[in-house]
């Protein structure tokens, strides 16, 4: 008997697009342009193929509006596209779903993501399914309050099952075997619809996938340090040295105002006119940029983090000694970072009202390059504000960033962007329940499901170490890799655990599908 292959690959798109300028590069992890896969301008050579797609198409499928509250008959379209350049009429599907960003048709596309190899390999028809409240799936004209509380990972989850049961009818496949992919948040989806839909597929890959949401997420920072202390404890030495003096800086108008020319701050603080607020918004923008870094160090995603944008390049210009003042050689390394990522280099954005008038643009920016790739922050945040948490701060005591990222920092943010019901109770609430209704203390559960984290990834603290051999629940611990590596094409010199991570997923995969 011939059995249907479909991989669901949740996952954040590739998005060319630069980002916002009052927006920081991250916010609560994720890239503010492109989201959490996001790639510079050249590709492994894309531009090779691109545009010449024979098998590739877009269509639409319509939803429920409310996946629970069904009877008023309100639908959105949502969209998906369909690669039928790797089947081999054997009734083998590949189906990615995308996560907190646009949809384009690169994850659907490029032959050198790993699993796009494997599609070849089993020859499988491929699918890809946007996220709904991302792009062009749009439940609501916009995301403005309450409309965007159907905005949820509970909501998606249904989507996703919804649209298995369409693609099995319009498709005519028989006796099906689906698998299911994700990367970082959709990772997640892909971990837990294994585990609440597990009548629907055969198994699942989890690629960085947060299973234990937490509120306050200090530990992100602990990794972040301890990457850097591992590669280069002059390194960790400077950047606890820099965060100290200009934390101290921070604490008198006259070091306050000393900032502005450290690094060209736009608009800078001025006498008598700046808050606690605007401090810490300083604070989280510097420290986002040494976020960014070391989440994606060392990964194949694009030629910038091939070409060198990652730690051990950070702390060269940490410790470059031809700049004996360490503040310098923060802004120094931001603005090689932007030359890296094809941002702007220049003065420091440094306004948090330009940033929250972003934010609350209920809007899906149509007129952008990528349309909704700006909007996409905003629903970002709603999950994070709504569900996840995952609030970013430094809050964890004596650490290299010192206390300057504190947790009400982003709980007046959301409340600010969404609404006054939007507090500090209603957002705690909110991710206990999440928690809870996802493992809890007991943790993840699951059969059939491979879980890849790479070390240097903070991210994978959220993840879980849960192994059952008998029931192939595989986590997999890389090191030295960075967020999602694993799902990258193969690049000289990466790092040398990446090559058997992958082929335990490959082989986990051939015994989910029974070959």
């Amino acid at each position: 008997m011939l059995y249907t292959l479909i991989f669901l690959l949740f996952s954040t798109n590739l998005v060319l697009s630069a980002r916002h300028p009052a927006l920081p590069p991250f916010l609560l992890g994720r890239p503010t342009a492109g989201g959490f896969l996001r790639h510079a301008d050249k590709l492994h050579n894309f531009e090779e193929f691109d545009g010449a797609i024979a098998g590739l198409t877009q269509k639409t499928i319509q939803q429920p509006v409310d996946n629970f509250q069904t009877s008023n008959g309100e639908t959105y379209e949502q969209r998906y596209w369909y690669n039928g350049n790797y089947t081999q009429n054997k009734n083998i599907v590949f189906l990615m779903i995308q996560g907190e960003g646009p949809a384009t048709d690169r994850w659907v596309s490029y032959p050198g993501y790993q699993y796009l190899q494997w599609a070849k390999e089993f020859g499988a028809d491929v699918f890809q399914l946007e996220h709904r409240c991302f792009g062009q799936s749009r439940p609501y004209k916009d995301t403005s309050f309450p409309g965007i509380k159907v905005c949820t990972m509970e909501q998606a989850l249904r989507d996703i099952h919804n649209f298995i049961g369409k693609m099995n009818t319009q498709y005519n496949f028989k006796n099906p075997k689906w698998i299911t992919f994700g990367g970082s948040y959709p990772g997640t989806l892909s971990a837990l619809f294994r585990a609440e839909f597990s009548g629907d597929t055969v198994g699942a890959v989890a690629s960085s996938a947060p299973l234990q949401w937490t509120l306050d997420f200090f530990q992100y920072a602990q990794v972040v340090e301890s990457v850097l202390r591992q590669t280069d404890v002059n390194c960790w030495s400077a950047v606890n040295t820099a965060f100290t003096n200009m934390q101290q800086l921070s604490l008198s108008e006259t070091g306050i105002l000393k900032l502005n020319d450290y690094f060209q701050l736009s608009p800078p603080f001025q006498t008598g006119n700046y808050t606690q607020r605007d401090i810490d918004n300083f604070f989280a923008n510097l420290y986002s940029f040494f976020q960014g870094v070391v989440q994606y160090t060392y990964d194949g995603r694009s030629d910038a983090t091939i070409g060198g944008l990652n730690v051990k390049n950070l702390c060269g210009k940490m410790t470059d000694a031809t700049v004996p003042d360490v503040i310098t050689r923060v802004n120094n390394t931001i603005n090689w970072i932007n030359q890296m990522n094809g941002d702007p280099v220049g003065p420091f954005q440094n306004s948090y009202d330009d940033m929250m008038t972003v934010l609350k643009n209920v809007t899906f920016d149509d007129e952008s390059a990528v349309p909704g790739d700006i909007a996409a922050n905003r629903g970002w945040m709603w999950l994070c504000c709504n569900e996840l948490g995952v609030l970013q701060t430094t809050d964890q005591g004596r650490n290299i960033f010192q206390q300057t990222v504190p947790l009400n920092y982003f709980i007046d943010m959301c409340t600010e962007m969404f609404d006054p019901s939007v507090d500090i109770k209603y957002i705690r609430d909110k991710n206990i329940q999440t928690l809870y209704a996802h493992g809890g203390n007991a943790g993840y559960q699951a059969t059939n499901v491979v879980l890849p984290n790479g070390l240097f990834d903070p991210w994978h603290v959220l993840g879980t170490n849960n192994t059952d051999s008998v029931n192939h629940m595989t986590p997999i611990s890389i090191s030295g890799a960075a967020h999602c590596s694993d799902m990258y094409p193969v690049y000289d010199g990466e790092p040398v655990a990446l090559k058997a991570a992958r082929q335990t997923i490959h082989d986990e995969i051939k015994y989910f599908l029974g070959l």
